[in-house]
């Protein structure tokens, strides 16, 4: 069997809000942002956080003047994961056509919800007015979907207002964005955000163990999984009611699954430098005795995963 590879470049990392700075310079200071891209040659956007905007003057020269299609999947539409959108330098562009495929918002559409960034109070240039043509598609947490040559699965996470993950498969190779997500152990995140911890009904433990099954079913066998590690366990512990994880649940929920690498991802945004090193190396010491590869998410990280295997 021949297995395609992909690649798997990193624009932004951190979580909640953008950090660039002196402490923040070798891991990176944008948020959210992850370009897939297959043997083929087609591109998939994995959320559009601040990082959207290196991604996009890229994007932008190798498109020139030519009609191009771009395909982003959210995992969710809190700011830190859409920031980036007015500032993506295709949409300016003629010819353009830009697909975003997330879940429906709590409150309105989603092209609704998309759109209002733009609105004039707080963007110069309204979503309607650029040359781009935008088309919005509604996930559903197990229904799989196509996009060019990648099959892509999303999966509930839990996270306050609801978020989804993504297995994304391109010719047998797999790889899987999971954030955000809280453990699947303490407390469910509904839709609203809860002030404080919340002990979880019986009706509540069932509905985690469900969503924790189905994302453990979703990880087996990836090559790779990005997983939302903002915070470490003492800090979990003072803000579970936040809806982030911790390294050490990322590592327990991928032990025994077949998961060749995990790389830790959505950095809090007071990690320093410093402390990421420091994150870095206990973490790989700790993936090392499960067999399990752990890598931290910087700006410019570049992973190739898959590749041609024994017939």
């Amino acid at each position: 069997m021949i297995r395609r590879s992909m690649r798997i470049s990193f624009w932004g990392v951190r979580g909640s809000y953008p950090v660039p700075g002196p402490t923040t310079v070798r891991y990176g200071g944008q948020t959210s942002c992850v370009e897939v891209g297959s043997d083929d040659g087609r591109t998939l956007i994995v959320d559009a956080g601040t990082g959207l905007r290196g991604l996009g003057h890229k994007l932008a020269e190798v498109q020139g003047d030519r009609p191009w299609h771009y395909h982003i999947v959210l995992s969710h539409v809190h700011w830190d994961h859409i920031q980036g959108l007015p500032f993506f330098e295709p949409a300016y562009l003629e010819g353009t056509r830009i697909s975003i495929y997330a879940l429906r918002a709590a409150t309105d559409e989603l092209q609704h919800v998309i759109g209002g960034i733009t609105r004039h109070e707080f963007f110069p240039v309204n979503l309607e007015a650029v040359p781009a043509d935008f088309e919005f598609h509604e996930v559903v947490p197990g229904q799989s979907f196509q996009v060019d040559s990648f099959s892509v699965l999303p999966v509930a996470l839990n996270h306050p207002f609801g978020a989804v993950g993504y297995r994304v498969e391109a010719d047998g190779t797999r790889l899987a964005y999971v954030s955000d997500t809280a453990p699947f152990t303490d407390m469910l995140h509904k839709q609203h955000f809860l002030a404080g911890p919340e002990e979880p009904t019986d009706e509540d433990r069932a509905a985690l163990a469900q969503m924790e099954r189905d994302l453990r079913e979703a990880l087996r066998g990836t090559d790779t999984v990005i997983y939302d590690t903002h915070f470490l366990p003492e800090e979990y512990a003072q803000f579970p009611h936040y809806g982030h994880s911790t390294p050490d649940h990322a590592l327990d929920l991928c032990d025994g699954l077949g998961v060749r690498r995990i790389v830790l991802y959505h950095h809090a945004p007071g990690h320093t430098d410093e402390m990421m090193d420091k994150i870095a190396a206990t973490y790989a010491e700790r993936g090392r005795r499960r067999g399990i590869d752990v890598v931290v998410a910087r700006e410019g990280l570049s992973l190739r995963i898959g590749g041609q295997e024994g017939a």
